[in-house]
């Protein structure tokens, strides 16, 4: 497909001074000059603006123009790091639990996006509401003293802050964003961005300048779906708090909620 096809000059007039802009706005852009325009064909302009990076992807349908070398600079998906403690959690709870859904993560997958590095972190186990005291009651043995089931401010302040490592038995709020890293399932950065944000019983150390810190560095850092984000939020009632929050404590700048369709 050659550039003539592509209106590469009234694309850039039409959309220079735009952050973003939907797949809808870009499908009514080439309608405009081809009237007959069809669903395949329009298929073959996007992959031919996208692969050759003349548009840049910045969420699902979503996208915005390429404005010098720093912005194609792709973000990378966020991957957080599996370590041996938390591979021997996962191990335990799937061979004692095989069909109980749960997903795991250690607060240390935070610490990049801080400006205080705290000295100590806990694994997340998030897991069907009824299975949670199950799941508690099987490792507390095992890691005695160190496991607490859904802890409230003051049990996490006088006995899970103390320790360098101590593990957290929580619920599992359905159709969280998940991945699977190294056979773990573990929550997508959208989700622990939501939930640190929310759950101020066990997240309240991440709160204050560092959850502005965690939320710009986050996004500037590693791809972030707000439609995913904000689903999720919506799941948990806090889509306005955190839009609000995003848009008045940090320099993110945010997608249209009617380009995102969300």
């Amino acid at each position: 497909m050659n550039d003539l096809n592509l209106h590469l000059a009234e694309l850039k007039s039409a959309f220079s001074g735009r952050r973003f802009f939907g797949k809808a706005e870009l499908r009514n852009f080439y309608q405009v000059h081809s009237p007959a325009l069809s669903d395949k064909a329009f298929r073959r302009i996007l992959y031919a603006l996208e692969t050759r990076s003349l548009i840049l992807a910045v969420d699902a349908g979503v996208y915005k123009l390429p404005n010098g070398q720093a912005s194609l600079q792709k973000q990378k998906p966020f991957v957080p790091t599996i370590s041996p403690e938390l591979r021997e959690l996962n191990d335990a709870v799937k061979a004692a639990f095989p069909y109980v859904e749960y997903l795991l993560w250690d607060t240390q997958a935070l610490h990049e996006f801080m400006l205080h590095q705290p000295g100590r972190s806990q694994a997340i186990l998030e897991t069907e509401k009824d299975a949670t005291e199950s799941i508690f009651n099987f490792l507390y043995p095992r890691h005695t003293g160190r496991v607490f089931l859904k802890p409230d401010r003051l049990t996490f302040e006088r006995y899970v802050l103390p320790q360098s490592k101590s593990i957290i038995v929580t619920s599992l709020i359905t159709q969280s964003p998940r991945q699977e890293v190294e056979s773990l399932p573990v929550p997508k950065l959208e989700k622990i961005l939501v939930d640190v944000f929310t759950d101020e019983q066990i997240f309240y150390v991440f709160h204050g300048e560092e959850l502005v810190h965690i939320y710009e560095t986050a996004f500037g850092r590693y791809q972030v779906s707000q439609k995913a984000l904000f689903r999720y939020a919506g799941r948990r009632k806090a889509d306005q708090k955190i839009r609000d929050f995003i848009q008045h404590e940090t320099n993110i700048q945010l997608i249209q909620p009617e380009q995102t369709g969300a």
